[in-house]
């Protein structure tokens, strides 16, 4: 922050501390105007005006005191337990006044002293309840052992207000509540019990309190809870002792409790003990943040020592960026605006890194889709070339073949080229047939009876073409396994090839385990015969037979 600056902070913080003198001074003025009132009516000066003037007074001073807790508190739990805990107070500082100025009737008088103990007994666990608080994030819940301390003080209030049954907690000379009056009573084992619950909820509180304070710098300001509460003990024994000075001075014990108490968190928070909104001054003197708080017109309060002057309150909720990245951006609180800076120069060239960085990957997304797609074309042409070769040399004999042949057309007898025409005419069914049967076993482990039909059909209209008479009968009822097909049909080349010219019938039978052929030649097929293929003559007919392998293909 500029130098310039400076004064403007020491004025600021010249004004807080008078504000807070200010309010000090309040408190003490309402505070030494109620105990004016009280010498007032020691003396019997006013009548009645001066008490219920002291009772307005000490109602006011602690509905104001509840008022700024719920302005200045930050942690909701702790400002719950906080404004539970005033209210205790102003219902026993009701209590007190009906029972000393309105009520008359000695057994209501007697039952608004019982009530008493509703704030004598559940201030002190709301004091507990705070100190488990403290530390804590906003969404805690106290666990069911601390929800269980709350038993004790109920019991124990349900055993003073029930006293007359039982008078366990006092007893009175007359032995009979009330009669003649309340005056005169001893104390019995529960009030004891009672004093114990709040001097340990006390102590418990602040050795908490204590405890849980992190800021070295409080130095001997934390022991200020401690040194109160020790007071108000001290207060508290010396008053139930009978001293006549305590009882003259400070005789109104349920107002003097009443301070303690609030004295006690006020210093809590004046120690930093319990959070508050308050210390925005020393927050920004210590804080490296570039921010301002503004009130509702726009004008600036607070400046922290790294907000230059240049940072306005933006309009209307806009953010403002300067051409050195810097954006002013502002949120609404109560009563004005919060005003922050984001420098925003590395983030901006962290994003023009970015979008550089994408356009190279677009950029190398297309060329590896290009490279992709010409890689796809190559491996295409390559398993192209290697199937018209496979398939050139898996056919090669035949179609040297039909080259003679088409040679040995020209200028041939029609005979010979009948001839030479029919040979073509099953080579060419083979070769179609086979090329077929080739990619279908690349694809499939089995195929369906269709295909096998199709293919010896189309080996038998070839023949008959030729003039060869040839059938086929299929008895066939499940798929064949694709390289039992491809032997099939070999064999039936073989047959072919072997009885080219000397072939007068040929007759198929299919089956789901065989595969029957009743060839009609003069040529000797003894030499197909083979460990998967038989042969056998009779009367100039060839009986051929060959099983087909694997019972899932029978």
């Amino acid at each position: 922050m500029p130098g310039g600056d400076e004064p403007g902070k020491r004025e600021e913080l010249v004004k807080r501390n008078t504000r807070q003198l200010y309010l000090m001074f309040f408190v003490f003025a309402i505070i030494i105007a109620a105990y004016s009132c009280r010498l007032l009516a020691w003396f019997d000066i006013g009548g009645n005006c001066p008490s219920y003037v002291r009772a307005a007074l000490y109602l006011l001073l602690f509905v104001l005191w509840g008022y700024s807790l719920d302005q200045r508190i930050i942690q909701k739990p702790v400002l719950h337990c906080l404004r539970l805990m005033d209210v205790l107070m102003l219902i026993w500082l009701t209590l007190r006044t009906l029972k000393y100025e309105v009520v008359t009737d000695l057994t209501v008088a007697r039952y608004l002293w019982y009530l008493y103990y509703l704030p004598i007994l559940f201030i002190p666990l709301l004091g507990a309840y705070t100190a488990i608080f403290l530390g804590k994030s906003e969404d805690y819940q106290l666990s069911r052992k601390s929800w269980l301390l709350s038993l004790i003080p109920t019991a124990l209030f349900l055993a003073v207000i029930t006293n007359d049954f039982h008078q366990q907690v006092f007893s009175f000379a007359s032995g009979i509540p009330g009669v003649p009056d309340n005056k005169v009573f001893f104390h019995r084992p529960l009030y004891f019990v009672s004093v114990g619950w709040m001097i340990g909820c006390v102590f418990f509180s602040v050795f908490q309190l204590l405890k849980k304070t992190r800021l070295p710098s409080i130095g001997k300001r934390r022991m200020m809870p401690f040194v109160l509460s020790c007071v108000m003990l001290l207060y508290g024994a010396l008053y139930l002792l009978g001293f006549q000075v305590i009882r003259d001075v400070f005789g109104d014990m349920n107002v003097m409790f009443c301070l303690f108490y609030a004295a006690i968190y006020e210093s809590c928070i004046h120690c930093r003990m319990i959070q508050s909104n308050t210390g925005y001054v020393e927050l920004y003197e210590a804080t490296t943040l570039a921010s301002c708080i503004a009130d509702q017109n726009g004008r600036i309060l607070l400046r922290s020592r790294t907000a230059g002057e240049d940072m306005v309150c933006p309009k209307d909720g806009e953010s403002i960026v300067y051409p050195d990245g810097m954006r002013i951006s502002s949120a609404p609180i109560k009563d004005g605006f919060v005003i922050w800076g984001d420098n925003l120069q590395h983030l901006t060239k962290l994003r023009k890194q970015l979008d550089e960085n994408k356009r190279k990957r677009e950029s190398n997304k297309k060329k590896l889709k290009d490279a992709y797609l010409v890689q796809k074309e190559l491996y295409e042409l390559t398993e192209k070339n290697r199937i018209y070769d496979e398939l050139e040399e898996k056919h090669k004999t035949q179609a040297r073949r039909i080259k003679e042949l088409l040679e040995q057309c020209k200028n041939a007898k029609p005979e010979v080229m009948q001839a030479c025409m029919k040979e073509i005419l099953l080579l060419g069914t083979y070769i179609k047939r086979s090329a077929n049967l080739y990619f279908l076993s690349q694809e499939y482990e089995k195929l369906p009876q269709q295909e096998l039909r199709l293919t010896i059909d189309e080996l038998v209209r070839a023949m008959n073409s030729c003039k060869i008479e040839c059938g086929a009968v299929y008895l066939t009822t499940k798929p064949i396994a694709s390289k039992e097909v491809v032997r099939l049909f070999e064999l039936l080349k073989t047959v072919t090839e072997m009885t080219i010219n000397e072939l007068h019938s040929l007759f198929i039978s299919v089956s789901d385990q065989e595969m029957n052929l009743s060839v009609e030649c003069a040529a000797d097929l003894s030499p197909i015969i083979s460990s998967e293929v038989t042969a056998d003559r009779e009367d100039g007919l060839w009986l051929i037979r060959t099983a087909i392998e694997g019972e899932d293909n029978a």
